[in-house]
């Protein structure tokens, strides 16, 4: 009767165990650590964006305010007496002075996005054209809807949004996208 070897065998499958359990253990706790430090850097700026209905929010401005043509900070009770719904508003305000595209909802409201013109088939710059009720990418002849959604190719994605927040009578804009695309 040899049962030495056998017993030297599950000592040492049992240790192994006992060595990785202990490192998977060890290690989702440095891990789960590190995701809530993470979680807990949330900016005030990201919150605001996502979520602007949150009570921390309430009189917080994210972004920044949205100019017309002739960078004048743009009022919303003045706006949108002079709008029409389903046409696109050019506005300017963000960093580089990049420019974006207010959508104007069919109840004559600011949509809660912006519209970023910049081609997703090479990066050209579309401009909206009043005579055919689209963006057209003046490279290779995209089309795109008012919301930005791709009506003739080659591009085969929407245009990029970024989120446009109305609040204290200014529109704010943000250059993250909407955590949904509302389109």
């Amino acid at each position: 009767m040899i049962y030495l070897p056998r017993t030297q065998s599950i000592s040492q499958s049992r240790r192994r165990f006992l060595r990785y359990l202990a490192g998977g253990a060890s290690s989702s706790l440095i891990f789960g650590s590190i995701a809530s430090a993470k979680s807990r850097e949330l900016s005030l700026e990201y919150l605001c964006s996502r979520f602007p209905l949150n009570s921390r929010c309430k009189d917080y401005l994210p972004g920044v305010q949205a100019q017309d043509t002739q960078e004048k900070p743009i009022q919303v009770d003045v706006l949108l007496t002079q709008i029409k719904p389903n046409v696109p508003v050019l506005v300017q305000g963000l960093p580089n002075r990049d420019r974006a595209y207010l959508v104007i909802t069919e109840k004559q409201q600011i949509a809660p996005y912006a519209i970023r013109p910049i081609c997703t088939h090479l990066g050209c710059t579309v401009a909206w054209q009043s005579t055919e009720n689209r963006f057209v990418c003046p490279c290779h002849g995209s089309q795109y809807d008012a919301q930005g959604r791709v009506v003739k190719g080659p591009a085969r994605r929407s245009l990029p949004i970024i989120t446009a927040i109305v609040k204290q009578n200014q529109v704010r804009l943000v250059e993250l996208s909407p955590a949904i695309d509302p389109r």
